[in-house]
């Protein structure tokens, strides 16, 4: 029975696509831009988090609070998004500065990223309703 068990662990790892992709990592930055304008315009507030790398800095519960405390701050999915500053810091790295928009509701991101050889990855990142919050980071 142990023998199955280990067997049957051992398919499940190697079962193509089996192991979910590893945080904060995506495979170029295309990938990550459709990533956050997508979970960012439809306040996805909880997979945003989780996957650029927040996952070991919340609790579920941290989650939640956070969640609908965006959600109640964004009360609509934002119909707009631009990137309004981007900047190539040299080695690979880079930063950028989103804006979404929907009526008067604004939220501002900024994200520091490094591309490396085979893969994009994002070191950081910042989701706040104050313009001057992101624009500090410049």
């Amino acid at each position: 029975m142990k023998f199955i068990s280990s067997l049957l662990m051992c398919l499940v790892l190697l079962a193509p696509g089996a192991q979910a992709q590893q945080d904060s990592v995506f495979d170029s930055y295309e990938d990550y831009a459709a990533f956050v304008d997508q979970h960012v315009m439809q306040r996805d507030f909880i997979m945003l988090i989780l996957r650029l790398g927040g996952r070991d800095e919340y609790s579920q519960e941290q989650l939640e609070q956070t969640n609908a405390q965006l959600r109640g701050i964004w009360q609509e999915d934002f119909q707009n998004a631009s990137v309004f500053r981007e900047e190539d810091l040299g080695g690979g790295l880079r930063q950028e500065g989103r804006l979404y928009w929907s009526g008067t509701g604004y939220a501002y991101f900024y994200a520091l990223m490094h591309q490396r050889e085979n893969d994009f990855v994002v070191l950081s990142f910042h989701l706040n309703t104050n313009s001057r919050d992101v624009l500090d980071r410049f």
